[in-house]
């Protein structure tokens, strides 16, 4: 269970989406949690993977060349799309 104080505003605001859509703030509440929890979730993962592929490229020295990126980047949308290319 969690409890949490908003300031007049956002309950004011809240009530009246709350009443618009003929949703609970309570089920309001809960969706914005979750979408916020996401992309925060998301957020971090991508961090995460940046920073280990930073340390990969310092270990290691590897890259892909801008030719190879655009290749497979003019890939895209296409019926022949191809993965990433890998070193």
């Amino acid at each position: 269970m969690l409890g949490v104080r908003l300031d007049a505003e956002l309950e004011r605001r809240l009530a009246a989406l709350a009443k618009k859509t003929k949703r609970s703030k309570s089920y309001l509440a809960k969706e914005a949690l979750e979408r916020y929890i996401e992309q925060e979730e998301t957020r971090e993962y991508e961090r995460r993977e940046t920073l280990d592929r930073w340390e990969h490229y310092q270990e290691t020295g590897e890259t892909l060349s801008e030719k190879a990126i655009e290749a497979w980047l003019d890939t895209w949308g296409s019926d022949q799309e191809q993965p990433c290319p890998a070193k």
